[in-house]
């Protein structure tokens, strides 16, 4: 078999932050930055990391404890759902930035799990191959995440983002029509230590809001519930309630062509993440604070599942290279770090690379 090449998309979640393992609204768009994975056949399962610059050679059901069991865990997804894999090597390289909230391992098990389907022929839709890929994360790997990532990668459409209400996987593309107007995803080169744990912990406490109000789902609750709770229930709660309705306010905004108005709700969003959901961290709240209330910056907000990562800034088109070095400067001096600035635009989903 000669050498085949499948590219998957990072994202970025314009506003819906904490929602999609509630059974919430998000509002994610595919970006112009991919994995690829180069896939042929081996005599064993081997995995290669350009970036890192390893090779790791493995046997299910053990796992490595590195990168390469988001790949290892592709494969034990396939062969739990009764698919054969046979050995093969893949190789993996990528323009998308580790932990800055584009969802790089999304990326990865979706280029993956999409290839490995087409390589073997496994005749399955867009939506077994999210759940594939999402399997190997939450089952494999062990992280809880919701499945807001993993649909993007395979469901993205250029010049659109998706409103996908993650209760029951129906969506709708919105366009993004950014004539005029810029994304930037600014990388605070921060990553601290307890991002996982606590963004299971935030899992287990919205799993207990629904357990004190005898609810299955968020999408049951209303305003008046809030009052049956009290301390950090009330206030993961009420995030997750009000970041829906921002997100409902938001596609509306996005139809209109309101860039004002959509920029204020990145900013309420932010605050909320702050103040109620208590994910974010000291270098994303000196991001937002600088940028917010600059002329033609019209909001900002982390991205991701906090304690680091990054920052989506909307601007008009031109502004934001006017504070770009003084940002630098400031966190420079503040933090001691050197943050990367990346304007992105809009992508297509998961695909194979033709002509190879």
């Amino acid at each position: 078999m000669s050498v085949r090449i499948f590219k998957a998309p990072g994202r970025i979640n314009i506003i819906g932050e904490h929602t999609d393992y509630n059974d919430g609204f998000v509002l994610p768009f595919a970006v112009d930055r991919y994995v690829w994975a180069e896939i042929e056949e081996s005599d064993e399962f081997e995995v290669i990391s350009e970036e890192f610059n390893e090779k790791k050679v493995f046997k299910l059901p053990e796992k490595s404890g590195t990168w390469a069991d988001y790949i290892m865990g592709v494969v034990w997804a396939f062969e739990r759902e009764g698919y054969r894999v046979k050995p093969m090597r893949i190789r993996i390289h990528s323009n998308l930035p580790i932990g800055a909230g584009l969802s790089s391992s999304a990326a990865l098990e979706v280029a993956v799990t999409y290839g490995i389907s087409r390589v073997m022929d496994f005749n399955i839709d867009g939506m077994e191959i999210v759940k594939i890929a999402r399997s190997s994360e939450v089952e494999f790997v062990g992280v809880r995440c919701g499945i807001m990532d993993q649909f993007t990668a395979v469901f993205a459409k250029k010049d659109h983002a998706i409103f996908l209400d993650t209760m029951d996987l129906s969506y709708e593309y919105i366009p993004l029509n950014l004539k005029g107007y810029e994304i930037h995803l600014i990388d605070s080169k921060v990553k601290h230590e307890l991002a996982s744990s606590e963004y299971n912990k935030r899992r287990q406490e919205c799993e207990e809001v629904l357990k004190v109000l005898k609810k299955n789902s968020f999408r049951e609750m209303c305003e008046e519930d809030l009052a049956k709770l009290e301390g950090v229930l009330f206030k993961r709660a009420k995030h997750v309630l009000d970041e829906n309705d921002r997100v409902r306010e938001s596609v509306e905004a996005l139809k209109r062509g309101d860039m004002v108005k959509l920029g204020e709700l990145l900013v309420r969003s932010h605050e909320s993440l702050r103040d109620l959901y208590e994910v974010s961290c000291e270098e994303t709240d000196f991001i937002v604070d600088f940028l917010v209330n600059k002329d033609g910056i019209l909001g900002a907000r982390m991205v991701g599942g906090g304690f680091g990562g990054g920052v989506i800034v909307l601007s008009k088109e031109g502004t934001f290279p006017e504070y770009e070095e003084a940002l630098k400067a400031a966190y420079k001096r503040r933090f001691g770090k050197d943050l990367e600035v990346l304007e992105v635009r809009s992508s297509d989903g998961v695909m194979e690379v033709e002509g190879n």
